[in-house]
């Protein structure tokens, strides 16, 4: 038999409400139970309680879902606090468990403590309940605590264990003493990579040298010197000639700097091969070349399928509605003697006039025919037409005469602008928005600021920003790029900058 008490509360002090504590009751009193709970409740602990009262009922209660604590009675009918703590320990060894009751001795309590027992209090006493179980709860969280960061400290010690003994790489240790080098220690990766011997290396470090040209190797050991000379972190990445046996191209070295004396300088480092690394980088360039070229041409077709799909709803759907609506005017005279129709005349008009504006929307939002007047022009109505609709301020500062661009130059200056000002509606919060456009002999260059809440730099990092990749895969299709900064004066500024065809 068990209860479910969920009591309403709020922890004192507290103008939020909490999740309520989940609690298992052993007892077989329901009155003692609900003086439990509204114990509880009084001290400001909002609870949700479930009541069991034999040791099969309190299995299943931890089956279902652990709680975050146990109060049990000391004796119920065949059963007992010792059994419960028991049951509750098979199955958490940090949960608090205090005993209530109103029997239990002093050495019977002394024994339920040594056995596990978080507390234990009579039933006379319970205005110490609250209390005692907020320090068993607290005593369980630092248990647990301290155990997780056990558990985390073997598995760090572990891992560092794996780390070492399967480090790729040549791991090495350096010392510069006045101008001479020396090779105190290196790795058996040595062998692995390079195919030298330890030993060999380590009596002849110049064999290790002897691997890049004499350029490189010349290059290495200046830097190094200068390194050594304040003690900082070393870095170098150089190409290898080629080698029979060898399949190591390019090997990155990095080392950090310790001065042991006036005149000598010891690094600890490793040498990675990074051959597949630079090979993908340069893969990866050619590649980003390709998808640029191929978002062009997708950028264009998207165009081109754009303006055939506005031009097809401006011949044929706009013309069939205003055929339809012409329809309508001709069959509202007809039956202008018939009162019963004009109700639904009157709400078909409705209808194809909602269908005219849609349509004349979309044609808009697909292809604006005012493109074909000019870039500055559709970009003075784009700028109207945002302000308009959205009721924010919104000023175009253009030249005064039409500049010479091309389709694709126009078509990219005008999306990136129409998402600029979406974005400022959508996420700005602004107040004014200010649309600035110059076209010199080199570049085309459009700025958006507003005065909003300004974008933050991780904004700009998320992978799900996909109006602002958008923006800047449309301006790297024409070799230009896209910066979005934030205002020190508040709001965010974007800059496109693209280069003249």
């Amino acid at each position: 038999m068990s209860d479910v008490r969920p009591m309403p509360g709020l922890v004192a002090n507290s103008p939020m409400p909490i999740a309520p504590l989940t609690l298992i009751v052993v007892e077989d009193s329901e009155d003692d139970f609900d003086l439990v709970v509204s114990s509880l409740a009084k001290s400001g602990r909002r609870v949700d309680a479930r009541r069991v009262e034999t040791d099969a009922s309190l299995r299943a209660a931890l089956a279902e879902s652990v709680p975050e604590a146990v109060i049990s009675d000391h004796r119920l009918p065949g059963f007992s606090s010792f059994e419960a703590l028991r049951i509750v320990r098979d199955r958490d060894q940090d949960l608090p468990f205090v005993i209530v009751s109103g029997t239990i001795g002093e050495q019977t309590a002394v024994e339920a403590m040594r056995e596990g027992a978080s507390d234990y209090l009579m039933k006379d006493e319970l205005v110490r309940l609250g209390p005692a179980l907020s320090r068993a709860l607290d005593n369980a969280a630092a248990r647990r605590r301290r155990r997780e960061a056990e558990a985390a400290l073997i598995d760090s010690e572990a891992r560092f264990r794996a780390l070492t003994a399967n480090l790729p790489g040549v791991v090495f240790q350096l010392e510069l003493l006045g101008e001479r080098f020396r090779l105190l220690y290196v790795s058996d990766g040595v062998r692995r990579i390079f195919g030298l011997e330890p030993d060999q290396v380590t009596r002849h470090p110049e064999s290790l040298l002897e691997l890049a040209s004499p350029a490189e190797s010349d290059r290495l050991c200046r830097e190094l010197r200068e390194a050594g000379q304040v003690a900082q972190p070393f870095r170098w990445i150089g190409r290898l000639p080629p080698r029979e046996g060898v399949s190591v191209e390019w090997v990155d070295v990095a080392a950090s700097a310790r001065r042991t004396g006036p005149d000598r300088v010891v690094w600890d480092g490793i040498i990675v091969d990074v051959t597949p690394r630079i090979r993908t980088e340069h893969a990866l360039a050619a590649s980003r070349e390709e998808l640029r070229k191929l978002a062009m041409h997708l950028a264009q077709v998207s165009e081109r399928e754009r303006e055939a799909l506005s031009r097809e709803l401006h011949d044929e759907v706009g013309s069939m509605l205003t055929g339809l609506r012409f329809s309508l005017a001709w069959l509202k005279g007809e039956l202008k003697g018939e009162p019963r129709f004009d109700v639904h005349i009157e709400r078909t008009e409705k209808l194809v006039d909602s269908a005219i504006q849609a349509s004349t929307r979309i044609m808009h939002d697909l292809r604006p025919a005012i493109l074909d007047a000019g870039i500055v022009p559709a970009l003075e109505w784009l700028v109207r037409e945002f302000s308009e609709r959205i009721g924010i301020t919104a000023v175009f500062h253009g030249p005064p005469d039409e500049p010479d661009l091309g389709p694709d130059e126009s078509i990219v200056v005008f999306r990136i602008c129409q998402e600029a000002l979406n974005n400022a509606a959508k996420h700005a919060d602004a107040k004014r928005v200010d649309v600035f456009f110059e076209v010199t002999t080199t570049e085309i260059l459009l700025d958006v600021e507003d005065d909003g809440r300004g974008i933050a730099g991780a904004d700009l990092e998320k992978t799900d920003r996909y109006g602002v990749r958008g923006m800047r895969e449309r301006a790297a299709s024409l070799g230009g790029e896209v910066e979005i900064v934030r205002r020190p004066e508040g709001g965010t500024h974007l800059r496109v900058s693209l280069p003249r065809a």
